[in-house]
């Protein structure tokens, strides 16, 4: 994993003695037990590991979006000198997306069977922005271009897109507010060969574009963003 020079020496993300646990009918299980790290500006931070040993409940830890039985036992993350573990679901609103996003595992099937692309991206922006239904149109389009897709993709359904198409999208909604910070959990599982290399092109080029920072979480060594 190759990461730029950072900007600033002051990390962007620090993750202090954090555990994830959950509950169950034989006690805690200790997923996430006090895992430390930073995370510099414009670098891109690799987290590797085999499935199931808790990479997926890490991230979800830090964006704060773990859910029950799943709990968050102790910890810091601080973002941008700020504690997320302090903050309420409102506070957190006001900086999801805007400064801090996330491509979730199995992101493909996360996209609504019935709306089409453009209102399900257009809905990300509304809903934490003042922006109007035309900016935010015209935002899509750009976006869409971005990760190299058609301008037509924005009238389709899901279910017209491949596999491929449907990350593109996913990651294009994922950067549409221009973020800090994105956490990109496994974005390339269940695509071939030929395709991961173009999604994580793609990730790669709108880190240089913006000055993104990445953490990218992976269980193939060999998938990596350059």
């Amino acid at each position: 994993m190759r990461a730029v020079t950072p900007l600033s020496w002051e990390p962007i993300l620090q993750v202090e003695d954090l555990r994830v646990y959950y509950k169950s009918i034989y006690g805690e299980v200790k997923s996430v037990d006090g895992v430390s790290f930073s995370v510099n500006p414009n670098e891109v931070f690799g987290i590797a590991g085999e499935s199931g040993c808790g990479k997926s409940t890490l991230v979800e830890g830090i964006l704060r979006v773990i859910r029950p039985p799943g709990y968050i036992r102790s910890g810091k993350i601080i973002f941008r000198n700020t504690d997320l573990i302090s903050l309420d679901e409102e506070e957190l609103r006001k900086i999801r997306w805007k400064e801090l996003s996330y491509i979730p595992q199995g992101s493909m099937n996360s996209l609504n069977p019935v709306l089409r692309i453009e209102e399900q991206m257009m809905d990300a922006m509304i809903s934490h922005t003042q922006i109007s239904k035309q900016e935010a149109k015209e935002a899509v389009l750009s976006g869409l271009k971005d990760v190299g897709l058609p301008v037509e993709v924005s009238r389709m359904y899901p279910h017209e897109l491949s596999g491929g198409m449907k990350q593109r999208v996913i990651i294009a909604t994922a950067v549409l507010l221009k973020p800090s910070l994105i956490v990109a959990d496994e974005p390339v599982t269940a695509l071939d060969v030929v395709v991961q290399k173009g999604i994580l092109q793609s990730i790669a080029n709108l880190r240089d574009r913006y000055g993104m920072t990445v953490i990218f979480v992976a269980h193939d060594l060999a998938a990596h963003v350059s």
